[in-house]
């Protein structure tokens, strides 16, 4: 029989499930009797069914193993990877060790997760499971706080995705008196000597791993990466005539009254954003440390020498596409200056900006 602390943890996991992916997820586990997958096909089809009954059937067929924690937790693994946005993700840079030239890639999933359980284990008790999944390793690490090891809250929790073959690993979010435990041993594991954290947040972690692994193939470079174009750049080749961009308008109050300029506008933004759908950022914010440039309307601010901080943040579900948009329809000034045209290709949406520092040339004798 399942032992109550697991089953309660079974219930939750469960619980997050839709009806329609029991079956794919419980076969994917591997834990769950194959020749019962049938009885929860036919349950999950029963619309009538409440949820708990669904989860409270699942359960009981789920008891003719003795199933423990860890393999709960290698169904949560499971069930993080087929929704990965529902968590808020950070992206971490590795720098790997230029002394003695070791790439940390060359280590294979099952070593690295030897290496990184020996060293977690110096600081907690820990559960720890690892999948591959989509070419990235995805780590799941339970952490025991108190006596018991069922003692594992959601917030113990941490979820890792790491492409072996970048300097980039993807956390979840994580406590702050775990951070550093987890940071030292994550750098002994990879064989690292520095991680950092990048500033770059947010929930869809396809983008994420996007903008950080592909940043100098983002915008108009996109289509070199995603092969739209079949033909070498560089090579010299006869001029063609080209389709006639499309005059659709975004929102029916707008009128162009001067095609040209629209013409031009739709060139800049084609050259900063390209063709392809941006990646999905929900924010994107600006710490200002610069001088106060609005005296003309606020004379008494030029008596300030401090500088003027504050602070700007853009929000939404996809924040580069929301800048593209304005400027596709002239709602801002084009070109767009560098901090906002160039987002998906600086790998970071957290920014600060500041009047940069003149040095004085040396005084000559």
């Amino acid at each position: 029989m399942i032992n109550s602390s697991t089953e309660s943890s079974l219930r939750k996991v469960l619980g997050s499930f839709r009806r329609e992916e029991y079956v794919t997820l419980l076969k994917q586990w591997g834990s769950f009797p194959a020749d019962r997958l049938s009885d929860v096909e036919k349950a999950t089809s029963m619309k009538r069914t409440a949820k708990k009954a669904l989860v409270q059937h699942v359960i009981q067929l789920c008891s003719v193993k003795n199933l423990s924690k860890h393999a709960v937790g290698e169904l949560e693994l499971i069930y993080q990877q087929n929704h990965p946005n529902s968590r808020k993700w950070s992206v971490f840079q590795l720098t790997e060790q230029a002394e003695t030239k070791e790439k940390h890639h060359v280590t294979t999933m099952e070593e690295f997760k030897e290496r990184l359980n020996k060293q977690l284990s110096l600081y907690f008790r820990n559960d720890l499971c690892i999948r591959r999944h989509r070419d990235a390793w995805w780590i799941r690490l339970g952490i025991q706080e108190g006596t018991q090891f069922h003692r594992q809250t959601a917030s113990n929790v941490v979820y890792m995705v790491h492409p072996p073959q970048s300097q980039f690993i993807i956390l979840s979010t994580i406590k702050v008196s775990h951070k550093d435990c987890v940071m030292q041993a994550l750098l002994n594991s990879l064989r690292c000597s520095e991680i950092r954290e990048i500033q770059l947040t947010g929930r869809n972690l396809d983008s994420l791993a996007s903008l950080a692994l592909n940043s100098n193939s983002q915008g108009w470079f996109s289509q070199f990466r995603l092969n739209q174009v079949d033909t070498n750049p560089l090579a010299k080749r006869p001029s063609r005539k080209r389709k006639a961009p499309s005059s659709e308008i975004l929102d029916s109050d707008i009128v162009f009254e001067n095609e040209k300029e629209k013409e031009l506008r739709d060139k800049q933004v084609l050259h900063s954003f390209g063709s392809n759908e941006q990646p999905k950022l929900q924010k994107i914010e600006y710490k200002l440390e610069t001088k106060f440039r609005g005296c003309e309307f606020a004379p008494a601010m030029s008596l300030n020498k401090e500088p003027f901080r504050c602070r700007v943040k853009f929000e939404g579900t996809n924040v580069l596409e929301g800048i593209r948009q304005l400027a596709k329809t002239g709602l801002v000034s084009l070109p767009l200056p560098h901090h906002l045209g160039n987002v998906h290709s600086l790998a970071k949406n957290h920014f600060v900006l500041a009047d940069k520092k003149r040095t004085r040339p040396p005084e000559q004798n």
